[in-house]
């Protein structure tokens, strides 16, 4: 007699009262496997990039730039699941990819997360980057906090050539209300393709008076490849 899968028989009852599956392996149940991730990512502990070139940080020719964290390269995988939380509405991937972000990445201290907001009139139903923020804020024991805004409408960044993705005029953010000048700021998006809007984005912390610790984003656009395969 085959004994009784207690496990799978789990999965089967939280499909059912939550109709969720794992996009990689196909797990019921669950929004996005941990193994999955782990697999995706791999083991290297991620790459530090200046916020200026994207070249490796320290960077000596910009000694003013600030770290910008990614854990793994944009495509493959990675950027299919990407795709999925942005383009997809599947939110529920958000929490996990940025828990597994906290989790290979060591807080600096005491720090707010701020997430890079959506463009204003953006027909999305949520900010996929504050998603990704709340999952390292798990991992992390900080706050999130929504504090930077466009301050004009503007045309989505996708599908521009890297040349005109640089060409952000530097107020085109604004951070909202009061900053607390002795809580470091960590940036938090899910692509960085020239570091543009993180450049923005800090330009506005800077502005009101407080300090850029550095950034973190999924992954990297334009490094080697990781991942392979397609999603569920």
């Amino acid at each position: 007699m085959t004994p009784f899968d207690w496990e799978r028989a789990a999965g089967l009852l939280l499909h059912f009262l939550w109709p969720l599956s794992c996009p990689v392996c196909g797990k019921l149940g669950s929004p996005l496997c941990r193994e999955c991730l782990q697999g995706i990512v791999g083991t290297e502990p991620g790459r530090i990039s200046c916020s200026e070139c994207l070249g490796p940080y320290p960077c000596p020719g910009h000694y003013d730039a600030f770290p910008v964290r990614s854990l793994t390269s944009f495509g493959g995988l990675s950027r299919e699941l990407v795709h999925r939380l942005k383009y997809g509405s599947r939110k529920c991937l958000g929490k996990p990819i940025g828990d597994i972000m906290g989790r290979r990445f060591q807080p600096p201290g005491r720090v707010i997360l701020v997430p890079v907001p959506l463009h204003q009139g953006s027909k999305r139903d949520f900010n996929q980057s504050r998603e990704i923020a709340l999952g390292i804020s798990r991992a992390w024991g900080c706050v999130v906090a929504d504090k930077l805004a466009w301050k004009s409408r503007r045309a989505t960044q996708v599908g521009l050539p890297p040349g005109l993705r640089k060409k952000l005029p530097p107020g085109s953010m604004a951070w909202k209300g009061a900053i607390d000048r002795g809580l470091p700021v960590v940036l938090v998006d899910d692509v960085c393709t020239t570091g543009a809007t993180l450049r923005v984005a800090a330009g506005a912390v800077r502005a009101a008076g407080g300090k850029v610790e550095g950034a973190l984003v999924w992954a990297l656009a334009g490094s080697r490849l990781t991942g392979a395969g397609g999603l569920h």
